[in-house]
């Protein structure tokens, strides 16, 4: 424990602060009083570290310290460790708090949306002081709107600083507060090294948005650290404490692993030969053993997604199979056999070639000879099919299949269970007899057993194969490895029969299509052969019939190979590429039998029987868990794994697969309690990806603190915490010059800054950031006409494009582009398209209409020719009108607003050079017209924004109407008692009916829904 006191001021309380270890005492001191950019090695106790520095500030009394960035679990940590060291302060100084220091805020105060908390509520909150979790929407309206006081603000403290960039909100609440506070701290932290190694300088660039001179690095190999973790174990013990267990891969899991990596190899070499002038990386970056990572598919989707649009289809399916082939390879080491092979069997069905597709256009992986020997063996450690009913193994399959009917006939179970579930029963058994020989062995803990897994679906898989251990142990006298094989082989007996249940039902939904599909081509081609018949003239006794589905003979013409061809148009069927047969034998088989019903039946007797257990009689069958008999079977879950341990506080762990971080958190625990037991079990499969991928993260990380360091060290500026600014100077000046006095001919200097106003549902985007950057004084307002009011009569809407799709799909942009022309002279739509993704409609051009503007556009040719073009298919009006088609759709929005202007910007920082290039020489907007357009009465009124949007989603309640019914009812209680006749006087008939039905409508019928 770490005594923190005022030396200043006499009679100051002591804040008390735990930080058992040595590390962390000098890094709150270094932090104390400095601005600083925090990077840590993931598992080295940052919740710790973040919350006693907290805790420092807002113990001490009069502090407002503001949390940003953090995530849900984040939150959980922070708010969870201030509560404690709260608590822990007031034991340790119950008499010395006066009665002023009692009503200080303690704890974290979270606030998430507008809803939980009015804005005048929110200002006394900040009047109070103490630690508050903001999200950055709310945070920044705050800031703009002095609802918060930024100069008493004490200092920001930002997680996650790694995903801080120039455009994000973060930067531009650090930005707003800096100008307003130079005195206050900003301590940013981050446990992820390798976002600091990408691009160029890029610890640099992070810095400068942070505001920070200064860098502090702990890496796992920093010698203060490396002592602190060392400290008073022998090397003797540390050994002892720690088994390292290496788990060897079956034949047949091996031989899966090489083949499912020659078909990466493969995927690799093609997408290299398509992409070799696009992607920039190095020969030895394109090695299979980098593949297998995520930074290597994050880094390729990064530079490919600004020209996806240009790429082939072919290239798609070679990513879409890489991570196909990837996931396998997790699910490989991961999953059981039946769920591998179920997994496999999905994606083989579903990519095989169906009537009329070519190969090219199918997954390329699957017809290689790797994929054949992953396919055959994953099958074979499933089943296999009798194919000699005379041999001994069908002997035993019939044997096994007499005793359970559920079996189908002609395949025996194999079954291979995974290699790691026998050591863990080792493991288990080991402990087991070390606590019976020596009972004392857990005391210093709790004696609990804790399993660490990576996934939810392997603590799932873990569960129920203890579960059926424990309840096979029942039958026997002891556990044993023979009994811990049936148990394995019970569990992948139920995996087994909901797999034949899949099976049977993806069958028949095949077999129900190919029937639907061929029913289609049967009347498509009955209906041409009508046609021809009743085309073709009737010339005396000639018989049609000879000369159906064929051109006379004085009018064939003589082709190569015209025999085959001839032959070809006789058949009753198209012609279509490699067909996969669904009705193989191992389908077969397995799909004949007993139907799903039997599956489920025979699943149920195997249960216990159900026992009803009456209120007075339930102690005899429950009973309270002791945590020294527990075996916890845990996910991975980052920071939350510190308190887990504190908590649970076991004597074995168990790490059922290996992860870099959360042995650093064992370390930890061990070294700040050293009176406690604890032995660690490392299990990992050898020679296999998940050994690679272990050892590649251990480097990769390494790697990136070397990076680090390095810059570190070469940095030659120094970092300035003013305020800088994308607006150049000569624009700075040309802004301030106002050219509507005598037609420019006398200029006049305006020193007031550049004004927007703002809707706040525009803040969850990147824009304002920008704006903001530019020296533009932003004013947030809930505006009911357009999202940026940049001048007196220029309104924008912006839209992005999953925006603009949703706008035209319920027609909510035509109200919003009529509302706009009817208050402002100037109107614009801005679309705007996200930075580094591709500068293209083509996710939406899906028909000829979007496809030839397109094209037209792109090539530079006349855009109404492609119209023109494209609109031959759509012989009236009504049908342009009707067409999904966002270019038809903006091409209709013009002809009804002819005054609307439509700007296109590649990006956010293009939207706001033009935002910049509009205000230029226009007059500033007024807040009080922004806000009172659109609105009956002219009246600003304060609502519930969540009631606003409840409202809205209400069919029957548009743009244009949803204002009027706030004014003229109370709530949506109110609405909700009105009568058809009553809602009408506000909306109209049509609307009012709408709104009643829907708020009247019987949930249990969907007609009267509907209706």
């Amino acid at each position: 424990m770490t005594d923190y006191g005022s030396q200043d001021t006499e009679g100051a309380d002591t804040v008390h602060l735990s930080l058992p270890l040595a590390y962390e005492q000098v890094l709150i001191d270094e932090l104390i009083g400095e601005d600083a950019l925090v990077i840590l090695a993931r598992g080295l106790a940052l919740p710790q570290i973040v919350t006693n520095l907290i805790h420092a500030f807002n113990a001490a009394g009069n502090n407002l310290v503001v949390v940003i960035g953090a995530r849900d679990h984040d939150l959980e940590w922070l708010g969870t460790g201030l509560a404690e060291l709260d608590t822990l302060n007031e034991l340790n100084q119950p008499d010395q708090r006066d009665a002023a220091k009692q009503k200080l805020r303690t704890g974290l105060t979270i606030v998430k949306t507008d809803a939980q908390s009015t804005t005048n509520s929110r200002e006394l909150m900040y009047s109070n002081g103490g630690v508050f979790a903001i999200t950055s929407r709310i945070l920044i309206v705050d800031i703009l709107s002095d609802n918060i006081p930024v100069d008493r603000i004490s200092g920001l403290v930002v997680l996650n600083a790694e995903k801080v960039s120039p455009t994000s909100m973060e930067a531009f609440i650090i930005r707003a507060y800096r100008e307003k506070n130079k005195k206050g701290f900003i301590n940013a932290f981050s446990d992820v090294p390798e976002a600091f190694t990408r691009g160029f300088s890029p610890l640099t660039k992070i810095m400068k948005t942070l505001f920070v001179k200064k860098a502090s690095i702990w890496p796992r190999f920093h010698m203060q650290v490396a002592e602190s973790l060392e400290t008073g174990a022998s090397t003797h013990r540390r050994r002892k404490d720690v088994v390292e267990i290496e788990v060897a891969l079956t034949p047949k899991m091996r031989e899966i692993q090489t083949s499912i990596l020659e078909c990466i190899e493969l995927c690799m070499r093609e997408l290299r030969k398509f992409t070799h002038n696009v992607l920039d990386l190095e020969d030895e970056e394109w090695a299979v053993e980098n593949a297998i990572s995520d930074s290597f598919f994050n880094r390729i989707s990064a530079q490919l997604s600004p020209i996806r649009h240009r790429l082939s289809f072919r290239t798609k399916v070679v990513l879409n199979d890489l991570r196909t082939l990837r996931e396998l390879l997790d699910m490989l080491i991961t999953n059981d056999c039946v769920t591998f092979w179920k997994h496999l069997d999905s994606v083989v069905s579903s990519s095989a070639t169906e009537m009329g597709q070519t190969k090219t256009n199918s997954t390329y992986w699957l017809y290689s000879d790797a994929a054949n020997v992953v396919v055959d063996r994953a099958k074979q450690r499933v089943y296999k099919l009798n194919r000699r009913p005379k041999d001994a193994t069908a002997e035993i399959a019939d044997t096994e299949s007499n005793k359970e009917s559920w079996i189908p006939k002609g395949i025996s179970l194999v079954l291979e269970e995974q290699p790691k579930w026998d050591q863990l029963a080792l493991i288990l058994d080991e402990i087991t007899s070390e606590l019976f020989a020596n009972p004392q062995a857990g005391l210093g803990g709790n004696g609990a057993i804790l399993i660490m897994c990576s996934e939810y679906r392997t603590t799932n898989q873990i569960a129920r194969y203890l579960s059926s251990r424990g309840k096979w142990s029942q039958d026997i006298d002891s556990v044993d490895t023979e009994g811990d094989s049936d148990a394995a082989r019970e569990m992948l007996k139920r995996e087994f029969k909901r797999y034949l249940d899949w099976k049977r039902g993806i069958t028949d939904l095949q077999r129900y299509q190919q029937q639907e599909r061929q029913q289609e081509q049967q009347q498509a081609q009955n209906a041409r052969r009508q046609a021809a018949d009743a085309s073709r003239p009737n010339h005396g006794n000639n018989n049609i019939n000879d000369f159906r589905g064929r051109p006379p003979t004085n009018k064939r013409r003589r082709t190569r190979g015209g025999s085959a061809i001839a032959n070809s148009v006789l058949r009753n069927t198209p012609l279509a590429a490699v067909a996969v047969d669904p009705q193989t034998d191992d389908v077969r088989i397995l799909t004949d039998g007993q139907a799903s019903q039997d599956i489920s039946e025979s699943d149920n007797e195997s249960e216990d029987d159900i026992i009803e257990i009456g209120v007075g009689a339930a102690q005899d069958y429950y009973e309270l868990l002791d945590i020294s008999d527990a075996i916890a079977v845990h996910k991975y879950d980052g920071d939350l794994d510190d308190a887990l341990l504190e908590e649970l506080q076991p004597r074995y762990i168990i790490m059922y697969e290996p992860d870099p971080a959360f042995i650093r958190r064992i370390e930890v625990y061990r070294a700040a309690n050293r009176d406690r037991n604890l032995k660690v079990y490392f299990m990992y499969y050898g020679d296999s990806v998940e050994e690679q991928r272990y050892l590649s993260a251990v480097r990769r990380e390494k790697d990136a603190f070397s990076k680090i360091i390095r810059e570190r060290g070469n940095m030659a500026m120094v970092l300035s915490t003013e305020v800088d600014t994308l607006a150049t100077p000569e624009e700075t000046f040309l802004n301030r010059i106002n050219t509507r006095i005598a037609g420019g001919g006398r200029l006049e200097l305006s020193e007031a800054q550049p004004r927007v106003v703002v809707d706040m549902r525009e803040f969850r985007s990147s824009l304002p950031s920008l704006l903001h950057a530019r020296q533009m004084k932003l004013i947030p307002a809930m505006l009911s006409v357009g999202d940026y009011i940049i001048a007196n009569d220029i309104c924008v809407e912006r839209k992005s494009l999953p925006d603009l799709a949703s706008s035209f799909k319920d027609g909510r942009l035509f109200a919003q582009t009529e509302s706009m022309s009817a208050h402002y002279k100037n109107v614009v739509l801005l679309i705007e398209f996200d930075q580094g993704k591709s500068f293209s409609l083509e996710e939406y051009e899906t028909g000829a209409v979007g496809k030839a503007l397109g094209g037209a556009a792109a090539s530079g040719g006349n855009v109404r020719g492609g119209i023109n073009a494209s609109t031959e298919k759509l012989e009236t009006i009504s049908d342009f009108e009707n067409t999904t088609e966002i270019h038809a759709q903006i091409v209709m929005l013009v002809m009804a607003f002819p005054n609307l202007r439509i700007v296109w910007s590649s990006s956010p920082f293009q939207t706001a050079e033009i935002f910049a290039e509009l205000k230029r020489g226009h007059e500033e907007p007024d807040l009080k017209a922004a806000v009172e357009a659109g609105t009956d009465r002219g009246e600003v009124q304060i609502v519930n924004q969540l009631a606003v949007n409840m409202l809205r989603s209400v069919p029957g309640v548009t743009t244009r109407n949803y204002q009027a019914l706030m004014l003229d009812i109370a709530n949506i209680r109110e609405l909700c008692n009105l009568s058809v006749l009553q809602i009408a006087k506000t909306v109209g008939d049509g609307p009012a009916q709408t709104i009643w039905n829907f708020l009247h409508a019987d949930k249990r019928r969907r007609d009267s829904i509907v209706s």
